[in-house]
């Protein structure tokens, strides 16, 4: 690729920040990089906020010029959102990054069987052993592995794939070229012989622990499926564990191997709502040729859902599918007044709407009562936030704007 383009992505990573699923937004409008990078200067544009325009006059092409080529000199590459190397899979979250740093090999971003590994940094002895046991087999069916470049699991991870004679992909929270952390400096050496480090912050980021939590969408978001071997309740590993339900991925669980040792909380509530349990290498093994199992939803973290579920389970299979199948059909089928819908809104944009006027809904519940792919309802909700009818509570949790209510 030119490097006027790659200066240009640069650019409109600098004006937009990171993570921010408007940039995405633009790029589906404008993909040409040079059209986007004009319409974005018009100042009587109709797509920029006032303070988008406003860092777009402040940002210069020369500061971006001048990041690639110290990104040159350092041995740097840049992955620009269409680029052949860009992550085939990452493409399809909502808020996916525009450009990507990498050291390595980019082709590995291509492979088709990609599964993500996470845990805590102070693991058991359980977690190691059996964690270790896992990564080596599955890398040996030719499944990349990848995880987030830390200590504890994320290294066992990363080792276990290389023992197996494998590439690895670590997924950093901070600049590629950051020494973080500094123990890991002779297993990163080790991933740089075959593997890759992929990054979306610029070089030179430290390793702020902000950065991670943003950081974990892409490591669910590169992959088919993502394993959790040990998390506790409120940990980084849950966080990667919710961004891969609602990237619409595979959840793997380890059991954990005391139900009453805190350090295994996350499983715990993964397991209880709906995450696959892995006992052997074959549980995993479905990712490869798309045989994936059904996405779960959110993990249910209240006292008060978990005693509901309790109650629902009392009913018999059958009670429970019709009771279900039931609570859809009414949702999908109930009859609304339509004057407080926006006339410009579309047909699908209606009906998520009118799921949206019955109660405020999670990404994955409304694929399955709007009946859309992903792709499209995500393209759909960023469209509805930029008219202001819908807003993002946080965790993808959408509500109606107050002037729709």
């Amino acid at each position: 690729m030119q490097d006027g383009m790659v200066i240009g992505w640069l650019w409109l990573v600098m004006v937009m920040g990171i993570a921010n699923a408007r940039t995405i937004e633009l790029i589906k409008e404008y993909p040409d990089i040079k059209a986007l990078y004009y319409m974005m200067h018009e100042p009587d544009n109709e797509f920029l906020k006032e303070n988008e325009y406003r860092k777009v006059t402040e940002t210069s092409l020369g500061a971006a010029k001048q990041i690639l080529i110290s990104c040159q000199q350092n041995g740097i590459g840049v992955i620009t959102w269409d680029s052949i190397y860009y992550p085939k899979h990452l493409r399809n979250i909502y808020d996916a990054p525009a450009v990507l740093f990498y050291k390595g090999d980019p082709t590995i971003l291509q492979e088709e069987d990609i599964l993500t590994v996470v845990g805590t940094r102070y693991p058991s002895n359980y977690s190691i052993y059996t964690g270790e046991q896992l990564c080596i087999e599955i890398a040996e069916q030719d499944i990349i592995i990848a995880s987030g470049g830390a200590m504890g699991m994320d290294s066992v991870a990363h080792k276990s794939a290389l023992m197996a004679g494998k590439p690895t992909i670590a997924v950093m929270g901070c600049g590629i070229d950051f020494d973080y952390p500094k123990e890991n400096r002779p297993l990163r050496e080790k991933i740089l012989e075959t593997g890759i480090f992929i990054s979306e912050y610029f070089p030179g980021t430290p390793a702020y622990s902000r950065n991670f939590p943003i950081r974990n969408r892409i490591l669910s978001g590169i992959s088919k499926g993502t394993l959790i071997l040990e998390a506790a309740e409120k940990s980084g590993a849950m966080i990667t564990a919710n961004n891969a339900c609602d990237q619409n991925r595979t959840v793997f669980c380890l059991p954990p191997t005391n139900i009453f040792d805190k350090r295994y909380d996350g499983q715990a509530i993964l397991l209880r709502d709906g995450a696959t349990p892995v006992f052997s290498a074959e549980d995993i093994l479905s990712i490869k040729n798309d045989k994936i199992f059904e996405p779960m939803q959110k993990p249910v973290k209240s006292i008060k859902q978990q005693k509901n579920k309790k109650q629902e389970n009392k009913l018999s299979v059958s009670e429970s599918q019709e009771k279900l199948a039931s609570e859809l059909t009414e949702i999908k089928h109930s009859v609304m007044t339509t004057d407080w819908i926006p006339s410009e809104a579309t047909s699908e944009q209606q009906k998520i709407l009118e799921l949206l006027k019955e109660s405020d809904k999670n990404i994955n519940m409304l694929c399955q009562l709007a009946e859309m792919h992903f792709e499209v309802l995500s393209t759909n909700l960023v469209e509805m936030e930029i008219q202001g009818w819908i807003f993002n509570k946080g965790m993808d949790y959408y509500q109606l704007a107050d002037n729709l209510k």
